[in-house]
């Protein structure tokens, strides 16, 4: 899979500036150059994210980027973006799920090896009444002496129903719910992509050059 500069790439969709140069070679503070504008954000439509059936679940599998799912779904690496915003994935590096690889190398370089077998917390098991009516669910994180007392036909039961996590089980177990994600549908993804576009176009004013340029000043620029 080679990345050959997709139209669809997220920098293509950034609208620019042109903003006073920086260069130490600018003769006067009307040198400009044309960057892109990474300031501009997009707050995208509600009722594409509120319809449940645009989306699609998918758990990433070990090792794969952003980018390898979009190749998988969208058959574009340059849609990575998208596998991103329509899970609200800012910071990838924290909110990706790590290889196993990367995933022990975090380990080591926070835990001792003992650490790692220690306790982290306890969770509940599943506890039914002898009719099989739900008394307790499962994962809800309580203190080691934690127990559930209630009736059952008529007599008071008692029942500690636990399980130790260790700091090991506790550090997968939130590197694996980070590989849940929900995949936007090819139903969806032109009007997704349209919906971006129109929103990252300048609207007329002093600055307005196009709908995808503007000028802007930096009023800390002084003349060389």
């Amino acid at each position: 899979m080679t990345y050959q500069g997709s139209p669809n790439s997220y920098f293509r969709q950034l609208p620019e500036l042109d903003y006073p140069s920086l260069a130490n070679g600018r003769t006067s503070v009307y040198d400009y150059q044309i960057v892109k504008n990474f300031f501009k954000r997009a707050v995208l439509r509600d009722d594409i994210f509120n319809e449940v059936t645009a989306f699609t679940k998918y758990s990433v599998q070990d090792d794969e980027r952003p980018d390898q799912v979009a190749y998988t779904f969208y058959n574009d690496v340059g849609l990575d973006w998208v596998i991103l915003t329509t899970n609200n994935i800012v910071h990838v590096r924290d909110e990706w799920p790590m290889g196993n690889q990367d995933f022990l190398t975090y380990l080591n370089a926070k835990y001792t090896a003992e650490e790692l077998s220690n306790i982290h917390h306890y969770e509940t098991k599943i506890i039914r009444n002898s009719r099989g009516q739900l008394i307790q669910p499962e994962g809800l994180f309580v203190p080691e002496n934690h127990s559930v007392s209630f009736l059952d036909n008529g007599v008071l039961r008692t029942e500690s129903s636990l399980k130790s996590v260790s700091f090991l089980q506790h550090e997968t177990d939130l590197n694996d719910a980070k590989r849940n994600i929900n995949i936007l549908k090819t139903d969806f993804l032109n009007a997704f992509l349209q919906d971006f576009r129109e929103i990252m176009e300048y609207k007329p004013s002093r600055q307005f050059i196009s709908d995808s340029l503007k000028k802007t000043e930096n009023p800390r620029i002084i003349s060389p």
